[in-house]
């Protein structure tokens, strides 16, 4: 993936997280699109538990299965994850 292509995907990803809804097609494979789902949903529950002030062993939680997934994304498709 270029460059301008992960940006992208960053921002929309971003924009997700943010608690807004979006709209779009991405091409990947199966198991890479469900990973990515995965990992916009976490990411979005740890935002909401940190701006929530839940307590910390709830947050230690989300972040362990972030940590997990990013992972997971970035060996199924190459694409270093910034959020």
């Amino acid at each position: 993936m270029n460059l301008k292509k992960e940006q992208l995907l960053h921002e929309i990803a971003a924009t997700y997280i943010s608690g807004k809804d979006i709209d779009i097609n991405v091409k990947g494979s199966t198991l890479q699109l469900e990973c990515f789902q995965q990992l916009l949903e976490s990411s979005r529950r740890l935002k909401n538990l940190l701006d929530e002030g839940t307590d910390l062993t709830s947050i230690k939680l989300e972040l362990n299965t972030k940590k997990n997934l990013t992972k997971r994304f970035q060996n199924l498709t190459g694409v270093t994850w910034k959020l």
